[in-house]
């Protein structure tokens, strides 16, 4: 398996950790290489990146590999994949390209008409393109019809306990990298209408900003302008364990993206049984179904974030809201089924490549 460093913070290292701490079956032995490393250090980037080829030619030529399983998004990550896709298929292993990216549409669109060719081939030559759900599924199945595609939802542990929703002190979390992508800046601004409006019922309301990026600096100083400073709280970026206490505290998600894929955090979310408000794009809304466990919103139109949120806070019962959501995660994102699907991809691979010989 193929991806980045595990010290790159961001959903698809999540997706990778969530592989390395599988226990699977003992017919399937699972060994991680990295090809990527998070720094401004080109010349670094390269080494890096060169060594882990070499490492990836000497499991193919020497070890037992079987299937070469390559975590992929856009632009650089599509240009190494692509190089280790052709050395798999120079050693006649099986790939599995598992798609993450939430701009890949844009950046096949935009790209030159040779790197779109790399592409396709790309993705018609993968003996399995994974895509995160219908919609991704259809966009892949745009950029190559014979894509061989598989569905396989990102999913997370269920939680033995779900959120009691506290009503009156609403905290809000927003659970991202800080870039422009996320909508953090619209959220910012939308959250004045919100606190207004919800401080008129008599209640109470506390955005949590969990995570780092390039905006973090501008987040604060527009909160700082707007005069909101007791109303947020930037705790940076959490780990793990951090992470999961904030969400057995946390009252309503809201991520206002421009683009995404499936999230793990949204899923992370409706696990707790904590209702959502996020953006129609990607495949987000398999997991929030409109008006029964959030609501879905058009990227970028900051009066409707403030209005179905305010609608949210006071005018439906937060706790039905959350008690589907928490059903929603049982039913389709339990990872305990997505580990069976990976696992039966793996052996009908294997079983492929016996008959083809």
């Amino acid at each position: 398996m193929v991806g980045s460093s595990l010290r790159v913070k961001g959903g698809m290292t999540t997706v990778v950790e969530s592989f390395l701490h599988h226990k699977f079956d003992k017919n399937i032995e699972l060994k991680y290489v990295s090809t990527h490393i998070d720094t401004k250090n080109q010349i670094f980037k390269k080494i890096y990146f060169l060594i882990s080829l070499i490492n990836i030619c000497i499991q193919l030529c020497f070890g037992r590999v079987k299937i070469v399983h390559m975590h992929m998004s856009e632009r650089g990550s599509f240009r190494r994949k692509f190089i280790i896709f052709r050395l798999a298929k120079f050693f006649d292993k099986q790939v599995i390209t598992h798609t993450h990216g939430a701009e890949f549409e844009s950046y096949f669109k935009y790209s030159n008409n040779k790197t779109q060719i790399k592409i396709k081939k790309l993705l018609k030559d993968s003996d399995v393109v994974i895509t995160l759900g219908e919609t991704w599924n259809k966009i892949i199945k745009n950029i190559e019809q014979e894509a061989n595609t598989f569905i396989l939802r990102n999913s997370v542990p269920i939680p033995p306990k779900e959120n009691t929703i506290n009503n009156e002190k609403i905290k809000i979390l927003f659970l991202a990298v800080l870039i422009e992508r996320k909508g953090i800046i619209d959220l910012i601004e939308a959250s004045n209408k919100i606190i207004k409006e919800v401080e008129k019922n008599r209640k109470q309301v506390e955005f949590i900003i969990a995570g780092e990026g390039e905006l973090l600096v501008s987040s604060k100083v527009l909160v700082k302008k707007l005069k909101l400073d007791k109303y947020f709280n930037f705790v940076g970026w959490v780990n793990n364990e951090q992470k999961h206490q904030l969400l057995q505290d946390t009252d309503l998600f809201i991520l206002p993206s421009y683009n995404e894929g499936l999230p793990l955090s949204i899923l992370e979310a409706i696990s707790y049984g904590i209702p959502i408000i996020s953006t129609n794009v990607g495949s987000i809304n398999e997991a929030v179904k409109n008006g029964e466990n959030g609501y879905l919103i058009t990227p970028g139109d900051k009066e409707i974030l403030a209005d179905y949120t305010i609608k949210l806070i006071n005018e439906i019962n937060f706790y039905d809201m959350g008690k589907t959501s928490r059903l929603i995660a049982k039913e389709f994102f339990d990872i305990d089924n997505y580990f069976k699907k990976v696992e039966n991809l793996y052996f009908r691979l294997e079983e492929a490549k016996r008959g083809d010989r």
